[in-house]
């Protein structure tokens, strides 16, 4: 549970708080890199699902939460306008609702929904080294996110 204060601008990106600081837990999703139209696949946004990591750990959540959290990560004033491929993602729960974050590495943008379909998306490019390191500690034999620079 994150018991800290949140920016105005950090809780209308996330279109509230309530889902992302008091998850009951969270479960991290590697996705496909391209959408697909087909609806029977389990997906975020319309990225399909491929691989579902275990639960996250306290000393995790924790970690997730101080990044997604903190006005700093965010870029609020620029826009990179490039196409999102995401392609690691954490699902939020909390009593049947569900919030989601999806990371993308080739531009460093991040977009928070909910119930699976798109939220708000936004620069994350303070943050890329915390939650990479985070993506490959949870999913550490991935041979995309061993590829992944620090830039």
């Amino acid at each position: 549970m994150f018991t800290g204060s949140v920016d105005a601008q950090v809780e209308a990106l996330l279109a509230g708080k309530d889902i992302f600081a008091d998850a009951q837990r969270i479960v991290p999703v590697l996705v496909a890199l391209k959408p697909s139209a087909d609806t029977r696949v389990e997906n975020l946004e319309g990225f399909t699902i491929m691989k579902k990591g275990k639960l996250l750990t306290a000393a995790q959540m924790q970690r997730l939460q101080n990044v997604i959290f903190n006005a700093k990560t965010y870029d609020f004033i620029h826009s990179k306008r490039c196409p999102f491929t995401p392609y690691v993602g954490f699902i939020f729960e909390k009593t049947g609702k569900q919030a989601h974050a999806l990371f993308c590495f080739a531009c460093n943008e991040v977009s928070f929904g909910r119930d699976g379909k798109q939220g708000n998306l936004e620069d994350f490019d303070a943050a890329r080294q915390e939650i990479l390191s985070l993506a490959r500690e949870i999913f550490p034999e991935d041979a995309l996110l061993k590829k992944l620079g620090a830039k």
